[in-house]
């Protein structure tokens, strides 16, 4: 799977430029969080994470513009996955552990949230799975909310929807660790075969990152047992974009992404590459080239097992 990463990239323009992407051998876009979000419009990237509700619909695109670019999508064979972000909401002011007061039915309801503690150490799994990142955090584990999420990812499954990334996955608990969030929502979704791949970052433990391969590919820069298993990239809008020391690829030159991205493509099933704005690398002919050789090779392992 080769997909194009449009972040903030509104889903009108999306459309226009579904030939190019199928020329270029990609096989799916991920487009932008679709939820509606505490402040719209771009100001500051990140603002695309902190949603306020499980419904369709922003700056970004309508329902109606998601089923438009679905159905054209469809019609050339290229995939469309939604970056959804399930664990958190907006928050009322920056910096606080409070939701937004257009957060709604949730509000009502103190137990469809995590308590107001930070994760203070990402090295313990406790931590990392109960309390909050930088925003407030859902009660994913309270049914409720979990009716809430199922309701939403059938939602997009109707717009024709192909997959999903999940943002901020490594922070949902496991069922080894007590919990069947992951399991239960893949078993509600209403369609089979969906692709799945879920943001596990800077995870160490190999059995963690295992079994959260039961449930769906990881998308990360390293590798767990099976490399099948991982969605893998050179850049995404974190690395990119962060003003902290996870924006480490701000000074790479796009011709070093698109040289190492390409190598990436020879050695795993499984890609993504992170259209940066302003910049059309993604339509280099080296990306062509790899995923056009790439196909070919394939084509051949099959005509070959099938001998």
């Amino acid at each position: 799977m080769r997909i194009l990463h449009c972040f903030n990239w509104k889903l009108v323009d999306i459309v226009s430029i579904l030939d190019e992407v199928k020329n270029q051998g990609f096989d799916a876009i991920q487009i932008n969080p679709i939820q509606p979000l505490k402040e719209d419009g771009i100001k500051e990237w990140w603002m695309s994470y902190q949603p306020i509700d499980f419904s369709i619909g922003n700056y970004f695109g309508t329902k109606e513009n998601l089923i438009y670019l679905c159905e054209e999508a469809n019609k050339r064979e290229i995939k469309i996955f939604a970056d959804v972000v399930i664990n958190h909401t907006g928050a009322s002011v920056e910096d606080d552990l409070t939701p937004h007061q257009r957060v709604n039915p949730l509000l009502k309801n103190k137990d469809y949230w995590r308590p107001k503690i930070r994760v203070s150490n990402w090295e313990n799994r406790y931590d990392v799975i109960h309390n909050c990142i930088d925003l407030p955090g859902l009660n994913v584990y309270h049914p409720f909310v979990e009716n809430m999420i199922v309701k939403f990812l059938n939602e997009l499954i109707d717009c024709g929807i192909n997959g999903f990334r999940f943002d901020a996955a490594k922070s949902i608990g496991l069922p080894s660790e007590g919990y069947r969030f992951w399991p239960n929502i893949i078993y509600r979704l209403k369609k089979y075969g969906l692709f799945l791949y879920g943001e596990i970052i800077f995870e160490e433990d190999m059995k963690i990152k295992d079994e959260y391969a039961l449930y769906m590919h990881i998308l990360g820069n390293y590798d767990c047992t099976d490399p099948n298993q991982m969605v893998k990239y050179i850049e995404n809008h974190d690395t990119f974009l962060s003003d902290s020391e996870l924006g480490y690829t701000k000074n790479w030159p796009s011709s070093l992404i698109v040289d190492e991205y390409s190598i990436l493509v020879r050695n795993y099933e499984n890609t993504l590459f992170y259209a940066r704005p302003f910049d059309d690398s993604w339509k280099s002919e080296k990306i062509r080239n790899a995923h056009i050789l790439d196909k070919e090779e394939v084509k051949v392992k099959i005509l070959q097992f099938i001998k």
